[in-house]
């Protein structure tokens, strides 16, 4: 029997609680008091990323430079570049002020190790659209055509 569980707080005790109707109807079939051992592995915020995930994503990036004239989006580097300008994924800790005021901001990476999993998952939903518009396809197109690798 597996059980998705979520901590929370009762009575200023915590606990764990089914998090899915698969999880409640599991749980009711325990007796009362009764003791079960588990492992717990940990989901959401700190649950590591797919390397399906960032192989998806790397591969729009491609279908994007491939199908692009643009010269801001015809290479897969351009194209990292141009997105992570488009999000404004910006390292504001390497920002820069020259003395005539001008603010020079690095961008982030998006290597592998560099983004957390619900990061990464926002990152990447917030890039499909802009993607697909570079190439004025839909989002779905984009994402069929990255997943057979039509470049």
């Amino acid at each position: 029997m597996n059980l998705l569980l979520q901590k929370t707080t009762k009575w200023g005790n915590d606990i764990l609680v089914p998090f899915d109707p698969e999880s409640v109807e599991a749980v009711k079939e325990l007796k009362p008091n009764q003791p079960i051992e588990c492992k717990v592995n940990e989901l959401g915020a700190k649950k590591s990323r797919s390397v399906a995930q960032f192989n998806l994503f790397h591969a729009a990036l491609r279908v994007v430079s491939h199908n692009t004239f643009d010269r801001n989006w015809n290479t897969l580097d351009k194209a990292k570049f141009s997105l992570k300008i488009e999000l404004e994924y910006f390292d504001r800790d390497s920002a820069i002020v020259r003395p005539d005021g001008t603010v020079i901001l690095g961008v982030r990476s998006f290597a592998f190790k560099a983004l957390p999993h619900m990061e990464a998952n926002d990152v990447f939903d917030r890039s499909w659209p802009i993607l697909a518009g570079v190439i004025g396809v839909s989002v779905d197109e984009i994402l069929l055509a990255a997943q057979n690798r039509e470049y």
